[in-house]
């Protein structure tokens, strides 16, 4: 059956209705009325690789990221941008606001310093703006 049908027929199920993933074949229940794929894979790989391979424009898209996120984070470049002159880090789960640059130059993100390779480097306190390793004794 391809892929598009089982799709079309999944989402036409009842909860608790058995269905076949579209993009791996697995058989699950259907726990909630929008669900149209399997969860036995990690995240959402089945997803991604049906939307993937249905619409070519979505090739290779594993972002997941929706049209409000986007215009946020974009909102907030330009923010960064302004105030800094720089880009927030690149990190999983971040406010995307840079709160300043240490005395180091790292940019400073949810209270955490990140370099240039934006790794976390330390924490920062607001008050003592002292990298850790510079202290003595």
């Amino acid at each position: 059956m391809k892929m598009k049908a089982r799709y079309e027929l999944n989402k036409a199920a009842k909860v608790g209705e058995e269905c076949v993933c579209p993009s791996c074949g697995a058989k699950f229940i259907k726990t909630n009325y929008q669900q149209a794929f399997c969860k036995s894979k990690s995240g959402t790989q089945c997803k991604d690789r049906y939307w993937n391979t249905v619409t070519p424009k979505k090739r290779c898209n594993t972002t997941r990221i929706s049209p409000a996120s986007a215009a946020f984070m974009a909102n907030n470049s330009k923010r960064n941008h302004m105030l800094y002159g720089v880009d927030a880090p690149n990190v999983y789960g971040g406010s995307g606001r840079i709160q300043g640059i240490t005395s180091e130059g790292y940019r400073i993100m949810d209270g955490i310093a990140y370099d240039e390779w934006d790794d976390p480097v330390y924490k920062v306190d607001f008050f003592n703006d002292t990298h850790p390793l510079d202290l003595e004794g």
